[in-house]
């Protein structure tokens, strides 16, 4: 438990930077994984070592595929390393895909609230709807003259998202 409150002001630190410089500082990320990973090593010895380096990998790889496909960027992906070293596996997991449910909701909220994001919302679909059905993997593909791509800080869906899984943790009482 105490791990994660440790977890809680590193993301703290994280939302103000990404929220104010659109950059999740390399100090931040390297720092909370060692000291996830050190923690974890000293509370409970090599078992927690352990713990520690599956949540690191759990938080890492998931995001790893994310940021190839260009979804998030790589402070993120760090930022989830070093919240699995401080919370393990399971938690990092539950975190990351409450945090992706919540940016899908920012984000269908983002494009509706656009002049044309009805219009975007039906192309999406359409694009969608060629891969499942014909399998036609070219429209994972940006298109390079689309230069509109909707973005916003990674961390505005990160910070609910966990804040969630913690509600969800201690209700559970785990």
């Amino acid at each position: 438990m105490l791990g994660i409150w440790f977890a809680a002001v590193m993301l703290a630190v994280a939302f103000v930077t990404d929220i104010t410089k659109q950059k999740i500082p390399n100090w931040l990320t390297v720092t909370g994984a060692i000291c996830g990973l050190i923690f974890h090593l000293v509370t409970t010895g090599w078992n927690g070592l352990a713990f520690s380096a599956a949540g690191l990998a759990c938080g890492f790889a998931p995001m790893l595929a994310l940021y190839v496909l260009r979804a998030v960027g790589a402070g993120d992906v760090k930022l989830f390393a070093a919240l699995g070293a401080f919370t393990g596996a399971i938690f990092s997991l539950y975190a990351m895909a409450a945090s992706l449910i919540c940016a899908g909701l920012i984000a269908l909220l983002v494009l509706l609230w656009r002049s044309d994001g009805v219009q975007r919302l039906t192309h999406a679909g359409f694009l969608l709807i060629q891969l499942a059905a014909f399998r036609k993997l070219s429209v994972l593909k940006s298109d390079p003259a689309s230069d509109g791509r909707l973005r916003f800080p990674f961390m505005w869906a990160v910070l609910p998202g966990v804040m969630i899984t913690i509600i969800q943790w201690e209700a559970l009482g785990v």
